[in-house]
């Protein structure tokens, strides 16, 4: 005869069963959702403009926190302006940041950005990323392709995390 011993048991985190009282310890994972983008959207917009990654999550409680992490390319077809880039929840921009800017020639390079939010609702969220160019003369791309290579993949991913 086999004896099991167990000082305690944890939850099936991957069971679909609801478990109405069951309470995640903080800073557990509850879900990811993540896009991807393979076009090169580009831009001479000194306005901020979508590029086309966003994604959207239904937190599952109001004090979850949700991560979001990014990671694209940034281009520019001459070193006159750089490139700037926001993360928008919904209409509001949570923040903004330069991307690419060179002072020998047009130029090519790798963003990426994490930010923990806390929006506070149970209801679907966007995020989505923004660029925009800091000079009408000056063409900005997101997720450009480089030398030839001509697979660009830029990922948005957003985690809800038990709060």
């Amino acid at each position: 005869m086999t004896t099991i011993y167990v000082d305690n048991i944890a939850p099936n985190l991957q069971s679909k069963v609801s478990a109405p009282n069951l309470t995640l310890p903080t800073g557990s994972v509850i879900q990811v959702v993540q896009a991807k983008l393979t076009s090169t959207p580009t831009t001479n917009s000194t306005s901020f403009v979508d590029t086309g990654l966003s994604v959207t999550i239904t937190p599952t409680s109001s004090s979850s926190k949700i991560l979001v992490m990014a990671d694209y390319g940034a281009g520019s077809n001459n070193s006159s302006n750089g490139m700037i880039t926001q993360l928008v929840r919904g209409s509001t921009s949570l923040f903004y940041r330069g991307d690419s800017y060179s002072s020998s020639g047009g130029v090519f390079g790798a963003g990426s950005f994490s930010h923990l939010d806390s929006p506070a609702t149970t209801s679907a969220v966007t995020y989505k990323i923004q660029f925009l160019s800091q000079g009408s003369t000056t063409t900005m791309s997101f997720n450009p392709t480089y030398n030839g290579y001509v697979s660009p993949t830029s990922h948005l991913t957003v985690m809800e995390i038990a709060g």
